[in-house]
């Protein structure tokens, strides 16, 4: 989930390249996400092949979760040639989706994600470029299975050069 929620933030700073891209700057970027994830976390899939115990641990797990924010803090490096060519291949996950914007200036971006197997999910997302260092976004998300994900996002520059280790 991760993951995915990092390549979600990177996938929409810089929608495509035809379009205005939001405003920000190439470099050191820290991302701070609020998630709330409420419903069944794991496809019933690979849930009806633990062995009972294993999926009564999960099950457990999952609700303990359910319903209670998950704040993250992480860093990324954002390159020129994202801005330039969009984070469009970040993940094999993105190569299952499709986007359709709904508005999009050097300010705001806001856009509907539907995606396919391996597991289907219907999203939508705002982001507003609060200044060129500074960016904030929501985004919801619908699983396949019922599962409903929230996450509010938060962006600053922390500068022109990226830390080795920063996600590229």
């Amino acid at each position: 989930m991760k993951t995915v929620l990092a390549a979600l933030v990177l996938a929409a700073l810089p929608f495509a390249t035809q379009a205005e891209t939001l405003d920000i700057k190439t470099g050191a970027w820290e991302i701070t996400m609020k998630t709330l994830i409420e419903g069944m976390q794991i496809p019933q899939k690979a849930m009806a092949s633990m062995p009972p115990d294993q999926r009564a641990r999960m099950e457990e797990a999952m609700r303990a979760r359910s319903g209670k924010v998950n704040t993250t803090t992480e860093q990324s490096c954002v390159t020129q040639q994202d801005l330039d060519h969009g984070f469009l291949d970040k993940s094999e996950q993105e190569k299952n989706c499709t986007r359709k914007v709904i508005t999009q200036s050097a300010r705001h971006l806001e856009f509907e994600e539907t995606c396919t197997a391996p597991e289907s999910s219907v999203g939508h997302a705002k982001f507003d470029a609060i200044s060129s260092e500074n960016y904030i976004g929501v985004f919801d998300m619908t699983r396949g299975q019922g599962t409903k994900v929230h996450v509010e996002m938060s962006g600053r520059w922390l500068g022109a050069t990226c830390k080795e280790g920063a996600d590229e």
